[in-house]
């Protein structure tokens, strides 16, 4: 468990846990007083800002796997419409049994 130390009105975080926390040193941090004591959370712009980072490493390993060339970005983003598309109609029949 880490140590927090407190000085008037502000409150210092170890490194690791302010790092784990916020993704830049001004970013603010969520509060909230609960049954055993005070929870910290990562502000919406922190988890924003984290969740685009996780994208931007994902989509640097994405390669094209396949036998033929590689088709258009129009006929990608097409076939991929088509395949959510599919996949919507089978959820509302399920749904529907």
């Amino acid at each position: 468990m880490a140590t927090v130390k407190i000085k008037g009105n502000q409150l210092t975080l170890p490194d690791d846990l302010r790092q784990a926390l916020t993704s830049a040193d001004d970013d603010l941090i969520d509060a909230e007083e609960v049954e055993q004591g005070v929870l910290l959370r990562r502000s919406p712009a922190a988890r924003r800002s984290a969740a685009l980072r996780q994208i931007r490493t994902a989509q640097r390993n994405v390669r094209y796997k396949g036998s033929a060339q590689r088709p258009s970005a129009d006929k990608e983003e097409r076939e991929i419409s088509e395949l959510l598309a599919a996949d919507k109609v089978d959820r509302r029949a399920q749904k529907r049994r």
